[in-house]
């Protein structure tokens, strides 16, 4: 039997609400990747048949586009479900993902978690939770594509990437300017455009791959004004 105290801090939440037996028998399907920076964890198109969690690095879900250009719908953290609404619907993923830091993911049986769901109402709980979140951030992402000039989205993906990914002022970025340009679905050279007009107003201070917001804000004012 796996003691999972002493993995506590290396699970995904969804983990702790389960029996000993049903961990024990889910654990039993798991295997582990590796994946380089820049390496496509799964394609859009692709079926699965795994539960994903990502438990180290950082990875982008995207959908690719015409003309090589993609929009970026969320970054993934640790212990995050990944492609959990193929998981119900269809089985096909409707994105993609990549790493953008070296990272590990961890595969489970998809089959066996879904049993586990149907007889644990905490951990289906979880999930539905989990496909919610999910679903408020695309449609957060449709709003702000579609209502919000380009000063607005850049603002709201610096807040983003301060409150939700690195959580630190500086911001070291690991991410690219390309990055951010298929987050706010503009091109690199509006997106540098932008971010240098911010940097200008002494509202952030762009050097390198590192951001720092000065007057936070203002930023959530442009960000909030659209």
């Amino acid at each position: 039997m796996i003691h999972r105290k002493k993995l506590s801090a290396s699970l995904p939440e969804v983990f702790h609400y389960m029996s000993d037996k049903e961990f024990d028998t889910l654990d039993k399907t798991k295997y582990e990747v590796s994946y380089k920076a820049g390496e496509v964890i799964f394609k859009r198109g692709t079926k699965t048949a795994q539960l994903m969690f990502l438990t180290s690095g950082l990875a982008k879900s995207y959908i690719e586009g015409y003309g090589d250009k993609n929009l970026i719908i969320r970054l993934i953290k640790p212990f995050e479900i990944i492609g959990v609404l193929a998981s119900y619907v269809g089985s096909q993923h409707q994105f993609s993902v990549m790493s953008i830091e070296d990272c590990k993911c961890s595969f489970y049986d998809l089959e066996i978690y879904k049993e586990i769901a149907r007889n644990n109402s905490k951990v289906y709980d979880i999930l539905t939770q989990s496909i919610c979140i999910h679903s408020m951030q695309y449609y957060n992402k449709f709003i702000s594509l579609t209502q919000k000039q380009v000063n607005g989205r850049i603002a709201e993906t610096i807040l983003y990437l301060y409150n939700d990914i690195y959580q630190t002022n500086p911001i070291n970025l690991s991410i690219t300017k390309f990055d951010i340009a298929d987050m706010t679905g503009m091109s690199k050279d509006t997106a540098t455009r932008v971010l240098k007009s911010l940097d200008n107003e002494n509202i952030i201070k762009v050097q390198n791959n590192i951001i720092t917001i000065i007057d936070i804000e203002k930023l959530t004012q442009i960000s909030n004004n659209g």
